[in-house]
């Protein structure tokens, strides 16, 4: 989003790092950015810094809330010292970052001047009346996360790539003050004339390399290890069995197929940030009587970062109308 800016007469230090953003999803800052020294938020005795973020309207957007989350853990959070907590319902005393759903132009503070400001970011979920073309079913969930990463970045202190005085961009720029952080960067994804509308909602290498100056890098965790293993029964029966599995907030999915001369396979996904994980699970299986019956489950977990899990395969009597309920349980 843009920023509407109310200029003082005073030196900006605010930064310019990042990539840009169509213009059409999103809307001018609106912080009081001003070159007072409390812009960048603290970090805490461990180093980390740790900023909490809470919604003021979040009934019936849970699935789009997630998806904001997600993206910011997935980008910001994973390059920098930087923790967003919470992701609750705000209170009227809530501190941190205020979210706002609402249908106009998303915009955002920049940095601790938000800080309790009651809706200080505001993201678009719907486009209804604004940009509709984000409605399309294969648009709107990179709209919603891409706009939400640009809009973070602003919540950390970062301006527009393209308003910097050695910018190549023409048409955006509005030549603003700030700290100089990289290299001008035309792939920042807070650069409104980046060719990749918000880069696609990926930080860029310079946007990685300016938010660690800022913040710190984060030290790179042991990958964790999600282990999961399929095994045919055949005393019940089971001759032939197709199971597919989606795992995680990327939906990554592995494949199973059992038969005689395969009785047993493993399956893992790797993961970097802790965190709550969740898992679909769709079998078909063919039985002695020639008969095939389905299957589905569903669930979550909550994952320690580098830590490995071992978990197999197990069919309860069903709840719906389906053969049987497909449940993940400790590995012998």
């Amino acid at each position: 989003m843009t920023i509407r800016l109310r200029w003082f007469a005073v030196l900006f230090f605010l930064l310019l790092i990042g990539n840009s953003i169509e213009s059409y999803a999103q809307s001018d800052m609106r912080a009081d950015a001003s070159s007072g020294a409390g812009w960048q938020w603290p970090a805490s005795s461990d180093g980390i810094t740790y900023i909490p973020v809470c919604w003021e309207n979040p009934i019936g957007w849970e699935t789009e809330s997630g998806w904001v989350k997600a993206a910011v853990i997935d980008t910001w959070q994973r390059s920098a010292k930087v923790n967003f907590y919470n992701w609750t319902p705000c209170t009227r005393t809530s501190k941190g970052i205020r979210i706002l759903i609402t249908d106009t132009r998303s915009n955002s503070g920049v940095g601790r001047n938000m800080d309790g400001r009651k809706s200080g970011m505001e993201l678009n979920f719907s486009f209804k009346n604004f940009s509709p073309v984000c409605q399309a079913s294969n648009k709107r969930q990179s709209c919603i996360t891409s706009i939400a990463v640009h809009e973070f970045g602003h919540a950390l202190g970062l301006m527009h790539e393209q308003d910097r005085t050695d910018s190549s961009c023409k048409s955006e720029a509005a030549k603003s003050g700030g700290w100089l952080l990289t290299a001008y960067d035309p792939y920042s994804v807070m650069n409104y004339c980046n060719p990749r509308w918000n880069n696609d909602g990926q930080l860029s290498t310079l946007d990685v390399k300016g938010i660690q100056i800022l913040y710190g890098a984060r030290a790179e965790a042991p990958l964790g290890r999600f282990r999961v293993t399929d095994v045919l029964n055949t005393a019940g029966g089971q001759k032939w069995e197709r199971i597919v599995m989606e795992f995680g907030a990327g939906g990554t999915r592995r494949e199973f197929v059992l038969d005689s001369s395969k009785k047993t396979q493993s399956n893992y996904w790797t993961f970097k940030l802790p965190g709550r994980y969740c898992y679909k699970i769709w079998s078909n299986t063919l039985y002695t009587d020639g008969l095939y019956r389905d299957g589905y489950g569903e669930g979550c977990y909550t994952l320690q970062a580098g830590k490995s899990y071992s978990l197999s395969l197990a069919f309860t009597k069903s709840t719906a109308k389906r053969s049987f309920d497909i449940i993940l349980q400790a590995a012998n």
